[in-house]
């Protein structure tokens, strides 16, 4: 999270880093962060851009993902955090007979669309802007999430109600953009102290986690049962936590940059939420406790069609049709883990990379692990089967030159 200077210290390190993109481009230019409004002490460039961050939002995904903040007596449970998106009106100013606002334009679209977030030293260097001193304890830059941006498709009929409201000022060439997401927290007390009976401190550098990916121990998918790896930065502290949707998972090997940890038995296939907590451990007798949580991270577990000695369970039933006429059949696919109620499950019969038939699976129970498919309008031949459980692909077996090889079924 964020202190409350987070809002001006994203201005002022894109105005920084636009300053030196634009100034490359075009000679001269200049960046400001001033209201575009026409004048004598404006302060508006002669040559250049103005950064104007004229609207903020709530995040719609984060504004709520605090909650609850306190307990029924008032006392606060957990700091309250702002999700914040910020909208920005970016104008150029120059000599239209040279193209400049154009060139202008060209040069800041093109920095922001191969650079779409703000880094951590890029934040670290605005802060040590001797000319903004209001901003050098800004804490933007510990922020698990980094600021993205992102064009904001506005029609001519919004982009002139935005003009409109900046009263005696023609518009100019300009475009916007989203700036997402700050996190802003206040310094709060979450709880009140309790009588001291006895001390028992531990005092420890314990920086926030950070979670950057999620992969397969081994070379390969996430599939059920494997050893998963979690990459990232300050992963190991006094205590190190890992839960998987919630539901705490003992990690194999802990590593500053590096966890190990088997996924647990009955997870079922689809996306999932990972998150690393590092705790303090002030005594043995209290063992390990909690302080700090990473970024939520994701990773998705593919299903598996499951096989018997050797042989995919994979089974066709009922085949009605003959000759060139099209086939139906009840295919029968056995998959572990097991497909939980409420899942999507499909299956797709490919022909090399091509899909070219998907069905539905028929009803069935809770965790099932066999699913019946009414498959029609099929034509003969020999097709590679594959299912999707929640979007989530089964693996296919590949050749040494990465063609599909399996698994393979005929509909005769």
């Amino acid at each position: 999270m964020s202190n409350f200077k987070s809002v001006a210290m994203v201005t002022a390190t894109l105005q920084r880093e636009l300053q030196a993109a634009v100034q490359a481009d075009v000679a001269g230019a200049t960046v400001t962060t001033v209201r575009p409004i026409e004048g004598a002490a404006t302060n508006l460039p002669t040559l250049g851009l103005n950064l104007f961050l004229f609207q903020v939002s709530p995040n719609p995904h984060l504004r709520n993902a605090d909650l609850p903040t306190r307990r029924a007596g008032g006392e606060a449970m957990r700091r309250p955090v702002a999700a914040l998106d910020l909208h920005y009106l970016v104008s150029f100013y120059g000599d239209d007979a040279k193209l400049e606002q154009q060139r202008l334009l060209g040069s800041a679209v093109a920095f922001l669309h191969s650079q779409p977030q703000l880094t951590r030293a890029q934040i670290q260097a605005a802060a040590g802007d001797p000319s903004k001193t209001f901003l050098s304890d800004s804490d933007l830059a510990d922020q698990a999430d980094l600021v993205h941006f992102a064009p904001m498709n506005l029609s001519l009929e919004e982009l002139s109600r935005l003009w409109s409201v900046l009263l005696q000022t023609s518009y100019v060439l300009s475009f916007t953009f989203k700036a997402s997401v700050v996190m802003l927290e206040r310094p709060v007390a979450t709880r009140p102290a309790l009588p001291v009976r006895e001390v028992r401190l531990a005092a420890t550098p314990l920086p926030q986690p950070i979670v950057s990916s999620i992969v397969a121990a081994a070379s390969g998918a996430i599939l059920p049962g494997a050893t998963i790896a979690v990459e990232g930065a300050a992963l190991m502290g006094g205590s190190t936590f890992v839960a998987i949707d919630g539901a705490p998972v003992a990690p194999i090997t802990i590593e500053p940059t590096r966890l190990t940890l088997a996924l647990p038995t009955g997870l079922a296939a689809g996306p999932h939420g990972l998150l690393v907590r590092l705790g303090l451990e002030p005594s043995a007798p209290l063992g390990g406790r909690p302080a700090f949580d990473s970024n939520l991270a994701a990773f998705v577990l593919q299903p598996v069609i499951t096989q018997t000695a050797g042989k995919y369970d994979i089974s066709i039933d009922n085949v009605q049709g003959a000759g060139a006429a099209r086939r139906s059949a009840t295919l029968t696919v056995k998959v572990a883990p097991g497909v939980g109620l409420r899942q999507t499950a499909t299956l797709e019969l490919l022909t090399g990379p091509q899909t070219v038939f998907t069905f539905f699976a028929a009803r069935h129970a809770d965790g099932a692990t066999q699913l019946v498919f009414a498959a029609t309008g099929i034509t003969a031949g020999d097709y590679l089967f594959r299912l999707r459980i929640d979007g989530a692909p089964s693996p296919l077996d590949l050749d040494a030159n990465g063609n599909a090889t399996g698994p393979k079924e005929t509909i005769p």
